[in-house]
C-alpha cells in the first residue's frame, strides 16, 4: 500500500511538471521583425523576439508565400531555453511584396516585405509625345517624341550602358527610324515622327517595361445654333418673337462673315410667318367647314397645304460681326402643342482662312388658348442668353384663365442690375389688343444679371441671365511636363496649342497666337519651334529650390499652370531599419540604405554608428549589453545624420555612467588585381599599391608592354591609391613595336649606303662627314 501511494505521488509530481512546462509554452508571446522595404539580389535578416521565458528550445519553421521575391536561407530557427532573440536569414531575388512566416506549435508570427530595384536603377520606358491629338500633329512637320528611363518610383535614372529601343508605329503614324539609343550618362533619346491621323506609337527594350502611346481626334467644341420664343407657351390670337444666335463652347460666337440662317415651323395652320392668320381659323381643303359653329375668330381663311408650306419657312440673314437675329410669328385661333420649330444656319462665301458654319437645331413649342380679362400676373422672358451687347426683355401679361390680350394700353416698369442699362427710347407699354412688349437694354457688364417687372402692383418673378464677352478662340494651349534630372541641361516642357499655330517671337504674332512662358522661381531657358503647333523649352535646373518650379503659359487672356518636377540624384539621405526593442547580449541586425531625397533605397550601406557604451557587433549584427532605451545616430560622409532609438528589455545587466563614445564599424573594400600584385581586403582610405611588369611576352623584336589599368584611371606599372570601393582590375597591354622600327630603319640604311657605293665614280670627291657618320653608326 505505501508503495503504491508513492508512485501516485511520483507521477503527479512529473504531470505537475509537464502540464507547467506546456503551460509555460502554451502562453508563448513572441513577435517576428523584418525590413520592410529592401534591395534586389542583397542578403538580409529578420528577427524573431521572444518575449517569453521558456525552459526549453523553441523551434521556429520559415516559410515565404513568394519564393520568387526572397529565398529563405535559414528555414529553421532554435531559440534556446532562456535565450530571445532567433536569426532569419534570406536573400532577394525579384522584386514584388512576398510575406515571411515564423510557426512554432500554434503560434504564427507574419511579416510584410516589399523588394525594390535600387533607384539608381532603370525599369521601365517612358515614352512621351508632344501631344496625343491629331490635330496637334497632323501638319507638313516633322514632331519630336521622347523616350525616358525611370526606376521603379517613376523618377528619370541615366543609363550606365547604352540601351537600344525598339520602335513601332502602326495606324497613320510613321517613324523615321525603328529604333533609338539612349547613350550611356543620358536618360531618355528623341526620335522624329509624322502624323497623318490617328495611330500608336510603342517602345520596348530587354529587361524594361514597355511604353505605347495613342494619337486620337480631339472632341472640341463645335459652333452651335440655339434658338427661343417669347412669350412661351405663345398665346392664340397673338404673335410670339423667335430669336436665334450662334454660340461656342458656352459663349455667344460671332461670326466674322454672313450667315444664312433658314427657319421653319411643321405646324404652319397653327403657327406660321403669315400674318394673315392671326386669330383666324385656318381651313384647308380637307377640313370641314366650321363657319357656324366658331363665333369667336377674327376670320376664317383657306390655305392649300402648298399654300401653307410656302408659310412655314423664312430665311434670314445673320451679318458679320452681328449676335442674333429674331423674326415674327403669328398664332391662330385655335391651340396646339407639340409645334416643331427648326433652324438651320450656313456660312455665306467664307473666306478660306474662316471656319465653315453648318449647323442646325429645333425648338418645341406650343400655344395657349389667349382670353380678354384682367391682367392679374406678369412674365418676364429676356433672349439672347448669354447676352452679348444688347438683349431684349419681353413683357407679357397674364390670369389665372391664361394669357390676356389686352383691351387697353397696359403700362409697365423693368428692374434690372448693374449690369443691363434699359434703352431710353424702349416703350413700357403693352398695346390695346396685344399680349406682350419687348424693350432692349444694354449690356455694360459681363456676369449673372437679374430682372424682374411690375405691372399694376403685380410683380413678375425675377428671372437671371448670362451676359458675357464674345467667344475667343481659345488656342487650348496645354503642357507636356518631360521628366528632369537637376543640373542636367536638357528638354524641359513642351507647349502644344490643338487650335492654332503659337509662337513666342512678337515679330511673327500676325501669323498665329503669341503666347507667353514665365516661371516661378525664375529660372533661364530658351524656346524652340518644332512645328507651327508645338513649342520645345529647353534648359537646366541647376539651383536647389525649395519647391518644384511652377510653370505659366498665357495666350489670348487665356491661362495653362503647370510644375516642373526636378529629381535630384546627387542629394542622398539615410534610411535605418531595425527593431523597436531588443533583448541585451543577444544579436539584432540593423540595416542601412542611402536613399534619394524621396526615401527610394539606391543601395545597402554599412555606416558610421554611435550610441553609448556597451554596444557591440558581430559581423553585421549588434548586440547591448545594458537595458534601457538607447539612442543612437547613424551617419557618413555626404549625408544628413539621422536619430533612432531601441529599447533594451529584461534584468539589468551592467550599469553605467560613461558619456557616450562613438562605435565605428570597419570599412573594407575588396581589391582584385589579376596578373600583377596588390589583392587583399582594406580599411577604407588605407593606402593600397598595386604593381604589375612594365612588359610581357618579350620577343627579340616584338612585346607587350603595360598601357594602362581596367577600371583605373591609372597608366604607370605601379600605382597607389586610397581604397574607398571595391575594385577588380588587371593591367592592359599593348604591342610595342618600336625596336622593329629601329632594325628596319638601320637595314633600310645600309641597304641605301651599298646602292651609293655600286654608284659612287672611280673619281669620286672625299667622303662627306654625313658619309663618316653613317659608316661610324653601321660599324665599319
Amino acid at each position: 500500500m505505501l508503495k503504491k501511494v508513492f508512485f501516485i505521488f511520483i507521477l503527479s509530481v512529473l504531470s505537475l511538471g509537464i502540464t507547467t512546462s506546456n503551460l509555460v509554452n502554451a502562453e508563448l508571446t513572441a513577435t517576428l521583425w523584418a525590413p520592410e522595404e529592401v534591395l534586389l539580389k542583397e542578403k538580409y535578416y529578420a528577427l524573431i523576439i521572444m518575449d517569453s521565458n521558456t525552459n526549453s528550445d523553441s523551434t521556429f519553421d520559415i516559410v515565404t508565400d513568394n519564393e520568387e521575391v526572397i529565398k529563405i536561407k535559414t528555414e529553421t530557427v532554435v531559440i534556446p531555453a532562456g535565450k530571445h532573440h532567433g536569426l532569419i536569414e534570406f536573400e532577394t531575388i525579384g522584386t514584388g511584396d512576398a510575406e515571411i512566416y515564423a510557426i512554432f506549435q500554434d503560434t504564427l508570427l507574419k511579416e510584410d516585405i516589399r523588394v525594390v530595384e535600387s533607384a539608381e536603377s532603370p525599369t521601365e520606358l517612358d515614352l512621351i509625345l508632344p501631344s496625343d491629338l491629331v490635330n496637334v500633329l497632323v501638319d507638313d512637320n516633322k514632331h519630336t517624341g521622347y523616350v525616358f528611363l525611370l526606376n521603379d518610383f517613376e523618377n528619370p535614372v541615366t543609363a550606365k550602358e547604352a540601351i537600344s529601343v525598339t520602335l513601332t508605329s502602326n495606324g497613320e503614324v510613321t517613324l523615321l527610324s525603328k529604333s533609338v539609343i539612349i547613350e550611356i550618362g543620358n536618360h531618355y533619346a528623341k526620335f522624329i515622327f509624322e502624323s497623318q491621323g490617328e495611330g500608336t506609337i510603342s517602345a520596348s527594350a530587354p529587361n524594361l517595361l514597355p511604353d505605347e502611346e495613342d494619337i486620337s481626334f480631339d472632341n472640341t467644341d463645335e459652333i452651335e445654333l440655339e434658338m427661343a420664343i417669347a412669350p412661351e407657351p405663345i398665346p392664340t390670337d397673338s404673335s410670339g418673337e423667335v430669336y436665334f444666335w450662334l454660340e461656342r463652347d458656352g459663349d455667344p460666337y460671332i461670326a466674322t462673315h454672313d450667315v444664312k440662317v433658314t427657319i421653319s415651323i411643321d405646324k404652319s395652320s397653327n403657327l406660321s410667318f403669315d400674318s394673315a392668320i392671326e386669330g383666324a381659323i385656318v381651313l384647308t381643303p380637307n377640313t370641314s367647314d366650321r363657319r357656324s359653329t366658331e363665333s369667336g375668330a377674327k376670320e376664317i381663311i383657306t390655305r392649300t397645304e402648298v399654300q401653307l408650306a410656302h408659310d412655314s419657312e423664312r430665311e434670314f440673314i445673320l451679318k458679320a460681326g452681328t449676335h442674333y437675329g429674331k423674326t415674327q410669328v403669328y398664332s391662330s385661333f385655335d391651340e396646339a402643342s407639340d409645334i416643331t420649330i427648326s433652324g438651320l444656319a450656313e456660312s455665306i462665301d467664307p473666306k478660306e482662312d474662316e471656319e465653315m458654319i453648318k449647323v442646325s437645331n429645333t425648338l418645341d413649342v406650343s400655344t395657349e388658348k389667349s382670353t380678354f380679362g384682367i391682367g392679374t400676373e406678369t412674365k418676364v422672358f429676356a433672349f439672347p442668353d448669354p447676352a452679348y451687347k444688347q438683349v431684349e426683355i419681353i413683357v407679357s401679361s397674364y390670369s389665372d384663365d391664361g394669357p390676356v390680350i389686352e383691351r387697353d394700353d397696359e403700362f409697365f416698369t423693368v428692374f434690372t442690375d448693374n449690369k443691363l442699362i434699359l434703352e431710353p427710347n424702349s416703350q413700357k407699354i403693352i398695346k390695346t389688343d396685344k399680349n406682350y412688349a419687348v424693350i432692349t437694354a444694354k449690356v455694360v457688364d459681363s456676369g449673372s444679371a437679374d430682372i424682374f417687372a411690375e405691372r399694376n402692383e403685380a410683380e413678375s418673378d425675377e428671372i437671371s441671365i448670362i451676359t458675357s464677352g464674345k467667344y475667343v478662340k481659345n488656342p487650348e494651349l496645354s503642357v507636356v511636363v518631360l521628366p528632369v534630372i537637376f543640373n542636367t541641361e536638357q528638354d524641359l516642357f513642351l507647349v502644344s496649342s490643338s487650335q492654332d499655330k503659337i509662337t513666342t517671337n512678337v515679330s511673327d504674332k500676325d501669323d498665329g497666337n503669341l503666347i507667353s512662358i514665365t516661371t516661378r522661381p525664375n529660372f533661364q531657358f530658351e524656346t524652340f519651334q518644332e512645328s507651327e503647333s508645338v513649342i520645345t523649352v529647353r534648359g537646366t535646373i541647376s539651383e536647389l529650390l525649395e519647391d518644384d518650379p511652377e510653370i505659366h503659359i498665357s495666350s489670348n487672356a487665356f491661362i495653362v499652370d503647370d510644375v516642373l518636377e526636378v529629381y535630384n540624384p546627387e542629394r542622398k539621405k539615410i534610411n535605418s531599419f531595425h527593431p523597436n526593442y531588443v533583448y541585451p547580449k543577444e544579436s539584432f541586425p540593423i540595416i542601412t540604405h542611402i536613399s534619394d531625397l524621396d526615401e527610394n533605397p539606391i543601395r545597402k550601406e554599412t555606416l558610421k554608428i554611435s550610441s553609448i557604451e556597451n554596444m557591440g557587433s558581430i559581423s553585421e549584427l549588434f548586440y547591448f549589453n545594458q537595458t534601457g532605451s538607447h539612442s543612437i545616430i547613424f551617419y557618413d560622409k555626404n549625408s544628413v545624420p539621422i536619430k533612432s532609438s531601441i529599447t533594451v528589455k529584461g534584468a539589468v545587466v551592467q550599469t553605467s555612467e560613461s558619456s557616450a563614445v562613438e562605435v565605428v564599424r570597419v570599412i573594407t573594400y575588396d581589391i582584385q588585381v589579376t596578373d600583377g600584385e596588390g589583392s587583399g581586403t582594406y580599411e577604407e582610405d588605407e593606402e593600397v599599391t598595386i604593381s604589375a611588369p612594365p612588359t610581357k611576352d618579350d620577343m627579340f623584336i616584338i612585346k607587350k608592354k603595360l598601357v594602362g589599368w581596367e577600371n583605373l584611371p591609372y597608366k604607370e606599372p605601379t600605382v597607389a591609391f586610397a581604397a574607398d570601393d571595391n575594385i577588380d582590375t588587371s593591367p592592359v597591354y599593348e604591342y610595342d613595336y618600336s625596336f622593329l622600327f629601329i632594325i628596319v630603319g638601320v637595314v633600310a640604311a645600309i641597304g641605301a649606303l651599298m646602292v651609293i657605293k655600286k654608284k659612287k665614280p672611280k673619281d669620286a670627291k672625299k667622303p662627306s662627314k654625313e658619309d663618316n657618320d653613317l659608316r661610324e653608326l653601321l660599324g665599319e
